[in-house]
């Protein structure tokens, strides 16, 4: 009997069992490339301070590059202003974060059977004078689950006002609804560092009550990825969480977000300026690593298609988040799900030995609970690390006998759950 078991695939099974084979078939396919707003953007440089300067501009994309949970206050009493609805009505605050002193809640009744949400975009407390504020969802059924999208929502920052296009999700299920948001812009620029061009951005958390830019995501990719979909949660590593050291194609650097107001809007723009630091090696026994992110050290480290001995800033780092790359078909791996340890010490003379990355393989985790074996399908790596693929084909799930001596006894197909 199969069970589902969060976040892998998964297998139950009673009875005596001898050997457990596995076959799988595993296909994965690349994002495909989303169209932004712009293409290039200006770029200035300092190199007798070994300062570079890029302005960033906002983007819109049709896809979601990170999804946050939103503060949710409701009110049962109707604001001085609504439009008339029949069946059940949730209307209270989102509760965002904003500049100090200027907050970015807004005020909202979502009208669930009609399908209606209406915001206070102009912070009045009427929610019938604002047409722009007004928004159907994508589909009236079911009424305890609705999505609103392209919301363009007003932010206050401390360098001035600047938007955000997000999808909304609105949920009901209990005695407390619920909201969450599908962000679907950014901002980005282009950067030269060490004669390579990087995209590089900021994905701006707008639940930070200081309005502050640099508490969001750092983007940083070669510039010709520019226009592939990207994500700044999950197993994909494309977008970081912000630091100011940085440590990147063999060169340190102290990372700063620049903000100014042009005619009451935000303006941006990083400024990378390289830095002296000690460094160490890292001998990585794997193969197919596209990119090998380290954290928790004295910068974060971002390597991409590391291979043999690296050098890298001297210092102790939390297990690194990988992604793996090879004939098209990518694999992330998150920090944490490698055996070898909590830390890696880097040091300044001798190297390090990092067992990380391909080749893969297909493995199977039996565990017995009571008469019942459960078989957990893993993918894993050079050194024990647990493997997703990026695009995982459900369709073809990985397939398993068992036998008793020569004789098989039971066969089947793992769930994802």
């Amino acid at each position: 009997m199969a069970k589902r078991k969060q976040g892998c695939w998964s297998w139950h099974w009673r009875g005596n069992v001898r050997a457990v084979c596995l076959t799988t078939t595993l296909l994965a396919v690349l994002c495909s490339g989303l169209i932004l707003r712009a293409d290039d953007f200006t770029l200035f440089s300092s190199p007798a301070t070994n300062t570079t300067i890029a302005s960033l501009e906002y983007l819109e994309t049709d896809y979601s590059v990170v999804n946050w949970g939103v503060s949710m206050s409701t009110r049962s009493a109707p604001f001085k202003n609504e439009a008339a609805a029949a069946g059940k009505i949730v209307r209270g605050s989102l509760n965002f974060g904003g500049d100090v002193g200027n907050s970015n809640s807004i005020d909202f009744v979502w009208q669930r059977d009609a399908g209606k949400l209406f915001l206070d975009l102009n912070h009045n407390q009427d929610l019938a004078d604002d047409p722009a504020g007004i928004y159907s969802a994508r589909a009236v059924k079911p009424v305890y689950y609705q999505t609103f999208t392209n919301i363009h929502l007003p932010l206050n920052t401390t360098a001035g006002k600047c938007q955000v296009l997000a999808d909304f999700n609105f949920w009901d299920y209990s005695s407390q609804p619920s909201c969450s948001l599908a962000v679907r812009s950014f901002w980005q620029g282009r950067v030269t560092l060490q004669g390579l061009d990087w995209q590089a951005g900021i994905v701006h958390n707008i639940l930070n009550r200081g309005g502050s830019f640099g508490s969001g995501q750092l983007l940083l990719r070669p510039w010709e990825k520019r226009r592939q979909a990207f994500s700044a949660y999950g197993n994909a590593p494309d977008a970081v969480p912000f630091t100011q050291k940085l440590f990147v194609d063999g060169h340190a650097y102290q990372v700063d977000s620049i903000t100014a107001s042009k005619n009451g809007a935000a303006s941006l723009a990083l400024r990378f300026t390289e830095q002296a630091v000690a460094q160490g090696e890292l001998k990585i026994n794997g193969k197919y690593l596209q990119r090998l992110i380290l954290s928790g050290g004295p910068y974060l480290v971002i390597l991409d298609h590391p291979a043999g001995v690296v050098r890298v800033p001297a210092g102790t780092y939390n297990q690194p988040t990988v992604r793996l790359e090879n004939n098209g078909i990518e694999a992330f791996c998150n920090a944490g799900t490698s055996p070898l340890g909590n830390r890696i010490q880097v040091g300044d003379k001798n190297p390090v030995e990092l067992n990380i990355g391909g080749p893969l393989t297909n493995s199977v985790a039996v565990s017995r609970h009571g008469e019942y074996l459960q078989l957990d399908y893993r993918l894993v790596g050079a050194g024990g690390e647990t493997y997703q693929l990026a695009n995982e084909n459900r369709s073809q799930p990985p397939e398993f006998a068992i036998f008793k001596g020569d004789k098989k006894i039971a066969s089947g197909k793992f769930e994802f759950g």
